[in-house]
């Protein structure tokens, strides 16, 4: 056999899915494009270990190959189970018992599938703080239908959001030529995020009325910083953190255009941690305090 590990476990180090749950929600993520049928048929865990071992003789059965090679477009099945190449970047050669690296680079995600799978679980927590939950509502309400109609059933939903008080001046958005404060603009951003954020709020509550969960609550706090950055936790067990981009934006008041600086949200690229690995973990840990500092000192309680 050879001495070099075989390509699937090269390539699922690279993208730190070698982790067994990482490794099913991704698995998951890729069936639900390919075959909807095949959506929670992952190998066990101990035949994850036998493919990574690269003591398996032949190909996994059919269907598991098609998923492997959507998961890897670039490369069949046959390759994947196949010593890597020479020329891929392989894994630091290690003493046996000692455990593996982590890579430094985090490869972006994208977010909808984590948080649609989130609601699965028995009891599901989402803490979002950024700048008006747009995201996040787009990408929870599917579920939250899910749960309506009974075709998701977990035992308590937690949402909590921590936004900005656009009500308030604040030091982003605002005017290009002089870095003032925009009211007009910022009556826009306090109209986008009461949108968004309230139908959260509304669609959780509306599914305590119902019964549909034994507890379900959402709450919103306003803070007066300008948010930076998006950060979600997810069950404590996935955080997913993004920078906001800052870019002019062209504004039209009453027939009137004016050039302000704006925070865009859509074009956050999102890097996934989780605790599936130590630093996962103490990032995680470390988002908690910072929510929760932040919740518990400066923010207010929206009223609506």
């Amino acid at each position: 056999m050879s001495d070099r590990p075989i390509l699937l476990k090269v390539l699922l180090h690279q993208r730190r899915w070698q982790a067994y749950g990482t490794f099913q929600r991704e698995y998951d993520r890729v069936a639900k494009s390919v075959d909807p049928v095949l959506v929670r048929t992952w190998p066990s865990r101990a035949q994850l270990h036998r493919w990574l071992s690269g003591t398996v003789k032949g190909l996994p059965y059919p269907d598991h190959c098609r998923i492997l090679e959507a998961m890897f477009p670039d490369w069949t099945a046959h390759q994947l189970f196949a010593p890597a190449p020479g020329d891929i970047p392989n894994l630091r050669q290690q003493p046996p018992g000692t455990p593996e690296t982590v890579p430094a680079v985090v490869p972006p995600v994208g977010l909808r599938p984590y948080l649609e799978r989130a609601f699965e679980r028995r009891h599901v927590s989402i803490d979002f703080a950024g700048f008006s939950g747009e995201t996040l509502q787009g990408a929870v309400q599917e579920p939250l239908d899910k749960i309506r109609y009974g075709q998701l059933k977990p035992e308590s939903v937690t949402i909590r959001l921590l936004l900005p008080d656009t009500s308030r001046p604040m030091t982003l958005p605002c005017k290009a030529d002089d870095l003032a404060d925009d009211p007009d603009f910022r009556a826009r951003a306090n109209t986008i995020m009461r949108r968004h954020a309230t139908a959260i709020t509304d669609s959780v509550n509306e599914l305590a009325a119902r019964g549909a969960v034994k507890a379900a609550t959402a709450e919103i706090r306003l803070h007066q910083v300008a948010p930076l950055f998006k950060l979600y936790i997810v069950n404590d067990r996935d955080a997913f953190f993004g920078f906001y981009p800052i870019q002019e934006y062209d504004l039209r008041v009453d027939d009137q255009s004016r050039t302000v600086y704006d925070l865009m949200g859509k074009d956050a690229v999102v890097f996934h941690h989780s605790t599936d690995n130590d630093a996962g973990r103490e990032y995680i840990k470390q988002s908690r305090l910072w929510f929760e500092s932040i919740w518990n000192t400066i923010s207010r309680e929206f009223n609506g």
